[in-house]
């Protein structure tokens, strides 16, 4: 299970899958539904992350690939909070 910092790292393990591929865990690739189950979202929001250019990704293949480091990254910079309640004159 991932920790409070970094809850990026309980990707889970496909069957007859090796997570010891020899690349170090931040250069690993995921798969769009891998980046996605890490961050408990749809894959449809990860994409639209994608698109929006908040996470890194590649298309390879006509399939999605984002590097480990680049999704730790993108939560590191996530808000720790919503910000909907402040006063209609304070917009930011």
């Amino acid at each position: 299970m991932g920790t409070a910092a970094s809850p990026v790292n309980d990707v889970k393990k496909q069957p007859g899958e090796s997570r010891d591929s020899g690349v170090p865990g931040s250069d690993r690739f995921l798969t769009l539904r891998e980046a996605a189950e890490v961050l408990r979202l749809h894959p449809r929001t990860v994409r639209e992350y994608i698109r929006r250019g908040e996470i890194q990704g590649r298309l390879i293949g006509r399939r999605w690939r984002i590097r480990r480091k680049d999704l730790d990254s993108f939560f590191e910079k996530a808000p720790t909070g919503w910000h909907f309640a402040q006063p209609s004159g304070d917009h930011k």
